[in-house]
């Protein structure tokens, strides 16, 4: 009896291991992953944009962080200097001040000492008084001094007035100061007014008895001009001047 073969089409699959299911997951979730941007190492995939912008940002941070450290040195340095230059200032003025004195009671200008005095004498007697007080009466050179002096003087009552140490005893009409120095055309302040608004007899004007001996005051607030003759018995209070000590 002749053998038959039959064959089959049937396919028979083998069962899939449990190790075969684990790296079928890990397939998909490394598929998954993938979408991470940063690129496994030796991966020749371009760096996004956005890592260079990272970069320039942080390079504009720090540039700041520089420019701001700078900004607050450079400032402490001036404020510094500032101090250091006021200090030095601070001691010049206290050098001069100690080094330039003036008896008590003496206002100090431009390397001289001014009394300006309460009690009042002649003007032969307030010469004598100043030069017991260590100055004389004052001799006025120049418009500063003028200045200086009309502004201590201020408006002044006619019974108030100074005396300064000029005077035309030997010869009227010819001024001369303490030291015998002529009146410099140059630096005289008659009140042309008389002390006041409007005046026919303009200073010096020998008010009879006679006036001989200078004053100042009235209007000296007010006007630079402030000169006038008058009587030399007539007590007045006085100015002296004298050298200002230095040490």
């Amino acid at each position: 009896m002749s053998r038959e073969v039959f064959y089959s089409n049937a396919t028979f699959s083998r069962p899939q291991k449990q190790d075969d299911v684990t790296e079928s997951k890990v397939s998909e979730e490394n598929y998954v992953c993938s979408a991470n941007p940063s690129p496994p190492v030796g991966s020749k995939v371009v760096t996004p944009v956005r890592g260079s912008q990272r970069v320039v940002l942080g390079t504009l941070v720090c540039f700041w962080v520089v420019l701001l450290v700078l900004s607050i040195t450079l400032r402490v340095l001036y404020v510094s200097n500032i101090h250091f230059l006021q200090a030095v200032e601070t001691n010049l003025t206290q050098h001069i001040s100690t080094a330039t004195r003036c008896a008590s009671g003496w206002e100090f200008y431009n390397g001289s000492c001014y009394h300006f005095s309460e009690d009042k004498w002649t003007w032969e007697q307030s010469q004598y008084a100043c030069i017991r007080e260590g100055g004389h009466l004052v001799i006025i050179e120049s418009q500063q001094e003028q200045d200086f002096i009309r502004m201590m003087v201020g408006n002044t009552e006619f019974k108030n007035m100074y005396w300064i140490g000029m005077t035309d005893m030997k010869e009227e009409g010819v001024w001369v100061w303490m030291d015998n120095t002529p009146l410099n055309d140059n630096i005289k302040y008659w009140d042309l007014n008389n002390g006041t608004s409007n005046s026919g007899r303009p200073e010096p004007n020998n008010w009879p008895p006679g006036e001989d001996c200078a004053q100042i005051g009235r209007r000296c607030s007010v006007q630079i001009s402030c000169w006038f003759d008058s009587g030399c018995d007539r007590p007045s209070k006085r100015i002296c001047e004298s050298r200002a000590a230095r040490f």
